[in-house]
Formats: structure tokens, C-alpha cells, sequence
């Protein structure tokens, strides 16, 4: 008998495969698709080296303001090749078959459904564990507008597949998926018009971000409606138009080739069986689980985006190994999500760690202290021409504890991972601005920022007073 039987090969499920198996666990994985999951076939890995390649035309397209000619020629099917080969090579060294069974692992291909609250139905075959856990990830959520299903839309499911690019997109959603995949496709070539229901993009990222982010997308010539509902879509003539109605606003018509929708994310539940198993879930939302991770069935465990907290794979991979704790061993140990880092891999990037302002203030009220530096005080930002952005830090209480750090600017997503490290050690904003770094680099720029708590003291007029009598 298995001690630990996971349903999904995604990041969980590697994670599970790769370590479990280490400790000397019979570890089983059950895959219906590929393993690898979302974020090798159509999440990070794709989405990251698309990214890439548009940049590198991006910064082709403008090298002659650094006195160097260049003229890029996209050839839109070679650059989903070049993806392609990425993930190929990410997929046999992490994810293949192979690789998990010389783990330890074993891995079943098969779509696995709950018989019972003990026993999972695989290929018609009855398999019994210890402990089984639920990491069947999640799919995109398509929203309910007139004429879409019949007009035809990409997701980032099937948009990888292509190997011709549409004319003029239409991206519905701001979150990070929309920017970064609008972005890119916007610097390959294509025309591309964003719709966002709020008011701003990036709405789970502090507030001056997504101004600061839609700001750098406009200039680069994308189309962002805010404060819009898609209203219905038609076909006519071959193309799709699509009718909008921005708050305060007539209604318009935009007329686009492709659709993406990027609206959110909705967790994998459907037939699994969980009623046979006793799991409690919410159809549209998740599966329930407790601080352990352990669901309404205490044999099973869940983790991932079928649980519904944060859908990052970083985050996934951290709940697979709480959940080789909790259920391999005695004892049961929370899972914390207390400084949960994450980036949209814009240009420029967003990095998140902890509160956002709004948050911050309104849990601290005045005690908050908001430390700000723009990305153009940093000389390594200067020499590359990258000025674009700023960095934020939250601080409370006397002892300058941060409690959240915001980063706009390039190479923010590695930039975040260094606040993390401050956070979770403790390290006051005073103590980080204390500290030595290497100049010239963008991660001074944290440092820098967290200088401002010490020379806010220097413009209180009392001290200045005293600073001037000590030194006559």
C-alpha cells in the first residue's frame, strides 16, 4: 500500500514524486494529461520565454537610441518553436515518466476518480493509500458574455499552440496573465487592446502599482480600458466585434482578429468522485481544507490551485511539502502564508511581499511609516536606461518592522526575494539601510529606500536645531 497516492502531476505533484520518494516514502502520482502541469504547458514556462523573446525584439526595436542599427524581422512561428524547446527541455529534466521513477516515484498515466473516502478508481483498477492528496491544479474562467463561446476565444491554454499571430487582440482581464501576455504579444507585432473591470490593473498588488505598470503599457501603445464590461461579441466579415461600455461612457465597438481571456482562474473539481469521498468544496472556488491542508475526509489532503488560495507554483510546491509532513509523519504543522512573495513579469516587472498600503493602514493606522524611492535616484537603473519605476516599503512602530515591500522596476521578480529574506529574519528597515551593497546594482535600490527611515529623523526641525548647536 502507497503512503501517499497524489492526484495531479503539476508542480505538487513533482514536488510529492521528487522528495517523498527521497525520504524512503512509496509515493504514487496519477496524471491524466502531461506531466509537468500548468506551469510547464501552458503557465510559467511558456508564458516566461515568451516574454523573453519579445523583449529581446523590443529592446532590437529600440537600440538606436543607444547608437547601435538594428531592424528586427519576427518570425512568429520560429519564436513558438524556440518556446517550445524550452519547455521540452524543462519537461525532460524535471517532469518526464522517467525522471520521477528514477526518483522513487511511481507515476501512472490515467484519470483517477475517489471510489470511496479510502480508494481511488484508476484505468479501472482500485487503489488504496495511507493518505491521498488532491493536485489536479486549476483551468481558465471564462465569463458569461453574449456571443463569446460562438465567436471563438484563446486562453492561455491554447495560445501557445499558435504559430501565426492575430492582427489585433483583444485581452479580457488585467491581472498578470492579461499584462504579461499582452505586453508580449504587443512587442511581437500585434495591436492589442486590454479590458479591465476595476479600476486599476493588478488589483491584489498595491495600489500604486497598477497605475505606475498601465502607465509604462500605454506608452509602449496599448489600448487600456478600466472601469469596462465587455458587453457582448459578434462576427462579422471574418473579424470579431466586440462591444464595450466604459463606466461614464457610450457604448463602442472594437473590432479584433483573436480574444484572449484572461479573467481568473477556476479550481479542477469536477469529476473526481469527492462526494463518494466525503470532501467538502465549493464548485466555482475550491476545495475545503484546514491550516494543515487536510480536508473534510482526514485520509486527504489538498493543495495547489484546487484549494484556491495563491495560484503560483512557488506556493504549490511549498503546501506539497507541508503535506509530506503532515501526513508521513506525527505531528501536524501549519501551513503559513504570512510572506508570500510574488511577480508579474511585466516591463517593468512587480514584485509583492506582505501588506499593500491599503492593508498597512488599515491594520496600523498612524504608526505605518511608507518609505518611497524612485528607480531613477538608482545609478545602475540610469546607466541601462531603466528608470521606470520605484520601490515602496512599509514599515510600523518604533523598531521600523517592515511589513511589506513593493517593487516596480526591472528584475523586481528577483529584487522581492531579498525583501522576503529581510521579513521573515526580522531585519528593520534600519538595519537594511545599513547594510553594505554592491554598487552599482538595482538591489541597492532596497537599500536605498530603506535609508529614508533614517533620514526622515534628520528633517525634524528639533533635531536639525540641536544638530546645528552641536556644531557651532
Amino acid at each position: 500500500m502507497d503512503d501517499l497516492l497524489v492526484i495531479g502531476g503539476g508542480s505538487a505533484g513533482i514536488t510529492f514524486a521528487k522528495f517523498g520518494a527521497s525520504l524512503g516514502a512509496k509515493i504514487t502520482i496519477v496524471e491524466a494529461n502531461k506531466l509537468g502541469g500548468d506551469c510547464t504547458w501552458t503557465g510559467c514556462v511558456p508564458s516566461k520565454s515568451l516574454i523573453h523573446a519579445a523583449k529581446i525584439a523590443h529592446t532590437a526595436a529600440n537600440a538606436a537610441r543607444y547608437g547601435i542599427a538594428a531592424k528586427p524581422q519576427i518570425d512568429f512561428a520560429a519564436v513558438m518553436q524556440y518556446v517550445h524547446s524550452v519547455q521540452e527541455q524543462i519537461y525532460q529534466h524535471d517532469d518526464a515518466p522517467e525522471v520521477l521513477r528514477k526518483a522513487g516515484a511511481r507515476v501512472i498515466e490515467g484519470r483517477a476518480r475517489f471510489y470511496d473516502d479510502q480508494t481511488v478508481e484508476v484505468n479501472g483498477e482500485l487503489l488504496r493509500a495511507k493518505h491521498f492528496c488532491i493536485a489536479t491544479g486549476s483551468h481558465p474562467k471564462i465569463p458569461a458574455i453574449a456571443g463569446l463561446a460562438e465567436a471563438g476565444y484563446l486562453t492561455n491554454e491554447d495560445l501557445f499552440l499558435l504559430d501565426e499571430l492575430p492582427k489585433r487582440i483583444l485581452v479580457l482581464g488585467g491581472g498578470p496573465i492579461g499584462c504579461e501576455l499582452g505586453q508580449a504579444l504587443l512587442r511581437l507585432g500585434a495591436e492589442v487592446s486590454l479590458i479591465q473591470q476595476g479600476s486599476r490593473l493588478l488589483p491584489k498588488d498595491d495600489h500604486a502599482m497598477g497605475a505606475a505598470l498601465a502607465q509604462a503599457l500605454k506608452t509602449e501603445g496599448m489600448q487600456i480600458y478600466l472601469n469596462t464590461n465587455t458587453v457582448k461579441v459578434e462576427v462579422n466579415a471574418g473579424a470579431k466585434h466586440v462591444t464595450i461600455e466604459t463606466s461614464g461612457q457610450a457604448p463602442q465597438t472594437l473590432v479584433v482578429d483573436a480574444i484572449l481571456v484572461a479573467a481568473g482562474r477556476t479550481p479542477n473539481v469536477h469529476n473526481l468522485g469527492l462526494d463518494a469521498a466525503g470532501i467538502l468544496y465549493d464548485p466555482e472556488r475550491r476545495i475545503h481544507v484546514d491550516q494543515y491542508l487536510r480536508t473534510s475526509n482526514p485520509r486527504v489532503f489538498a493543495c495547489g490551485d484546487v484549494i484556491g488560495r495563491y495560484q503560483f507554483t512557488h506556493v504549490a510546491a511549498q503546501e506539497a511539502g507541508a503535506v509530506l509532513r503532515n501526513a508521513l509523519f506525527p505531528g501536524q504543522s501549519a501551513m503559513k502564508y504570512e510572506l508570500v512573495p510574488w511577480a508579474t513579469f511585466t516591463d517593468p516587472e512587480v514584485g509583492h511581499v506582505g501588506l499593500n498600503e491599503d492593508q498597512a493602514r488599515a491594520k496600523y493606522g498612524n504608526s505605518l511609516r511608507v518609505y518611497e524611492l524612485p528607480w531613477s535616484a538608482n545609478d545602475r537603473a540610469r546607466t541601462e536606461d531603466a528608470t521606470q519605476g520605484f520601490t515602496k516599503i512599509l514599515a510600523i512602530g518604533r523598531k521600523e518592522q517592515i511589513v511589506g515591500v513593493h517593487i516596480i522596476g526591472q528584475g523586481a521578480g528577483d529584487m522581492i526575494n531579498a525583501a522576503v529574506l529581510t521579513m521573515g529574519t526580522g531585519v528593520s528597515a534600519s538595519k537594511l539601510g545599513g547594510l553594505i551593497n554592491v554598487y552599482p546594482t538595482r538591489s541597492q535600490g532596497l537599500k536605498m529606500t530603506a535609508q529614508r527611515s533614517f533620514t526622515r529623523w534628520l528633517e525634524k526641525p528639533w533635531l536639525q536645531r540641536a544638530l546645528r548647536w552641536y556644531f557651532r
